[in-house]
């Protein structure tokens, strides 16, 4: 067990070098047993209420981490003005080592689970922690973030100025007053130049 712990520790001392070399602003946060580390939320980054909150962790590759390690996971504050009630994201965060959340980083073994917790639109603007509480050990990591109000979408109509406007029941082929107009004018000259030349003919006989 304090082979395991040395090798992790010096993991998490290499991986944050990296980290610093690298010139990344993520920050793993380990917990004080040295049985997980925090990837995500990042230390004091700023959330949106009505988004996903994004949680990520890691675990050593141990068989005897069950026995070790049982964790939940919770979306608190230690604000009282903001008169929130904790919220238990997961009771029972998965644990597991199976080969999908397999991690490797140089020689280090390591396996990383996520999930994420959708903010509530009504989550006061406020400073709010997720805790991690570990049952086994009786020790909590406390990841601080910033949740800033919730912003409603914008929804703008599509438009499109060529797009035809069908009026009379839809039909295409709607006149307009003034064209029926016309058109009767049209007819009624017409007729009037055609009984003209009846008459004219009818007369030379």
């Amino acid at each position: 067990m304090l082979e395991l712990e040395r090798r992790w520790i010096e993991f998490n001392k290499n991986s944050g070098a990296i980290v610093a070399i690298q010139g990344l602003v993520k920050a793993d946060v380990p917990s004080p047993s040295h049985n997980y580390n925090v990837t995500l939320p990042e230390p004091n980054a700023p959330y949106v209420a009505g988004q996903m909150l994004p949680i990520s962790y890691t675990l050593p590759d141990d068989t005897n981490l069950p026995n070790l390690l049982s964790l939940s996971v919770l979306f608190t504050t230690q604000d009282p003005t903001l008169n929130f009630t904790d919220i238990v994201i997961t009771s029972n965060a998965d644990i597991s080592q199976g080969f999908s959340f397999r991690r490797t980083h140089n020689t280090m073994v390591y396996f990383e689970h996520q999930l994420s917790y959708a903010i509530p639109n009504n989550t006061l603007p406020g400073n709010y922690i997720v805790l991690f509480v570990d049952s086994i050990s009786k020790s909590n990591t406390s990841v601080p973030i910033l949740v800033r109000p919730y912003a409603a979408p914008v929804t703008t109509l599509p438009t499109n100025p060529n797009r035809a406007h069908p009026s009379n029941g839809g039909s295409i082929f709607a006149y307009h007053s003034n064209d029926v107009q016309a058109t009767h004018q049209i007819n009624w000259t017409l007729a009037n130049v055609s009984l003209a030349l009846l008459l004219i003919a009818c007369s030379a006989l």
